[in-house]
């Protein structure tokens, strides 16, 4: 298996070229959003990779963070949904915003992403909704996404002594987050400010 790959980007976008010496060039399919964090050609890039192997074909895919690679991989596992699907996804939301998704069972916004129809969105959910790590209340599940910040996961208990599940408390306050960035630590404000997004 090829873990990563080191070399000149020749030419950038979702189908990218990498020299990687000795007188090899790559084809390397990335998402949309990878391929906007791509450096201009001619830099190094480090792409954390999967090889996809069939009968008449092999297709590598290339990522530029480590979590994007993990949420893809999780992604293909699930029946009906190969590499071009999952890349698709990558391509329409982050590894984070999925994992929250699938966390929450928000099949609504699964369907917002390409290839993913109300079924597949059903399956997915059903599938990885409980493979996806829950965030705990001092960070995000291993390998996807950063910390939590300590507000957030205070009023997630907050909610729940409301009688919120965890995972609609746990929407509320990412929703909450989304609408203003810069939301701070008091758990006052993340409690209000979820409460209006329920």
């Amino acid at each position: 298996m090829i873990a990563f790959l080191e070399g000149i980007l020749i030419s950038g976008g979702t189908e990218a070229v990498v020299s990687v010496g000795g007188g090899i060039g790559l084809d390397v399919q990335v998402s949309a959003l990878s391929a906007g964090k791509l450096p201009p050609p001619g830099e190094s890039v480090r792409l954390w990779t999967h090889l996809a192997v069939r009968e008449d074909n092999w297709s590598l895919y290339g990522f530029v963070e480590a979590e994007e690679r993990a949420m893809f991989r999780l992604l293909i596992s699930v029946s009906g949904v190969g590499p071009k699907v999952a890349l698709g996804m990558l391509s329409g939301a982050s590894a984070r915003d999925i994992a929250a998704y699938l966390r929450t069972g928000d099949e609504k916004a699964l369907t917002t992403l390409p290839g993913i129809g109300k079924k597949s969105a059903a399956r997915l959910v059903v599938e990885l909704g409980q493979r996806v790590p829950a965030a705990g209340l001092s960070g995000e599940p291993a390998g996807i996404g950063g910390p939590v910040p300590e507000g957030m996961g205070q009023a997630m208990a907050v909610l729940g002594a409301m009688g919120l599940t965890p995972a609609r408390a746990e929407q509320a306050l990412l929703r909450a987050r989304q609408a203003d960035q810069e939301i701070d630590q008091y758990i006052g404000k993340w409690v209000k400010a979820a409460l209006q997004h329920l």
